[in-house]
């Protein structure tokens, strides 16, 4: 059962229809999503990095605060990836068509998005139609970086790495999954870090596109290998998540079990519903000895913002802010 802890944001001024979600600096955090055109490519994309606003709510005194920003980036075929690294909220900007080419990173702080020096590696090349998608696994590695993870026009799972030092950061091609080893030319849309191993979740692109719910890449960076694990399971017992998949998740740093929340269902064959279930992947699906599987867990949500803060849930919305335990696994 779900507990109200705090007013919604609705009095907050002029809202974004879409957020992004967090927890940084020990406050649930949204950072609101602007419409953006982009006319070359007949497109058009919802990002932070026109200017819109960051709203906080501290978890101590349950108060919002609203700190609107202006425009980082002007280019027309920009997008971007948000993330929290050191508990802290980043955005990372690239190119969105014909390239996967890294851009300018900025660092949540002070109330403003402040510019951090970026070095990257040069641009590759891609098909000058094929929309760029890249994800920033949550967690860091041993050595303190960040894993963003891309796939290029060849169907290769491409990782990199990123170190931020102060107001400096690198960006360094780390190694990739090539597609021999991924022949359902899976695209990521969620990625785990837990020591030096990369958990990779992907959806497929046939009749739309879907999340799989049974197949996950695990990437070792210390030996620089790849392993898919396959989760054994009759359908109507695996989570059923639509689309890019669920919305939010985390790993138990005790168990390896990887938790997941809140998502869509296909409803008809163009509309598509609120599916507020919450699934656990039980077992170490980082160690190739575990058997993982997958466990629904007995609550549910509410539709809104998402936030998983360990097993503390977070729903938010206009209205309220409301929190659910969920069960350890």
């Amino acid at each position: 059962m779900s507990e109200k802890i705090a007013d919604g944001f609705g009095s907050l001024g002029e809202l974004c229809e879409y957020h992004y979600s967090f927890v940084q600096d020990g406050k649930l955090t949204l950072v609101g999503k602007k419409f953006v055109n982009q006319p070359t490519h007949n497109w058009g994309h919802r990002v932070a990095f026109a200017g819109t606003y960051v709203l906080t709510l501290d978890k101590e005194t349950n108060q919002w605060e609203r700190h609107d920003f202006p425009e980082l980036v002007g280019d027309e075929n920009a997008e971007e990836s948000l993330f929290v690294r050191d508990d802290k909220l980043y955005l990372l900007t690239f190119v969105n068509f014909g390239s996967i080419e890294f851009k300018k990173l900025f660092k949540w702080e002070n109330n403003s998005f402040n510019e951090i020096t970026l070095k990257a590696p040069e641009p590759k090349s891609i098909t000058a139609e094929q929309k760029t998608d890249i994800i920033t696994a949550s967690g860091t590695t041993s050595n303190g970086a960040s894993i963003i993870v891309a796939r290029d026009d060849n169907c290769d799972i491409l990782l990199y790495s990123l170190i931020v030092d102060g107001g400096s950061a690198i960006i360094d091609s780390t190694s990739h999954i090539s597609i021999d080893s991924n022949p359902l030319r899976g695209m990521p849309v969620l990625a785990e870090v837990v020591g030096d191993k990369v958990l990779i979740s992907y959806g497929v692109h046939g009749c739309g596109f879907r999340w799989e719910n049974n197949r996950f890449f695990v990437f070792d960076l210390k030996s620089n290998s790849v392993r898919h694990v396959d989760i054994e399971g009759d359908y109507d017992k695996l989570p059923q998540f639509c689309f890019s998949g669920p919305r939010c998740s985390f790993v138990n740093k005790d168990t390896n079990s990887w938790i997941v929340a809140a998502g869509s269902v296909q409803q008809g064959m163009t509309g598509s519903a609120f599916y507020g279930s919450v699934w656990a992947l039980r077992g170490d699906v980082f160690d190739e000895n575990s058997k993982a599987t997958w466990v629904q867990l007995p609550q549910t949500i509410e539709e809104g913002d998402h936030i998983l803060d360990g097993f503390n849930l977070y729903t938010v919305s206009k209205e309220a802010v409301s929190k659910i335990k969920l069960d350890e696994i």
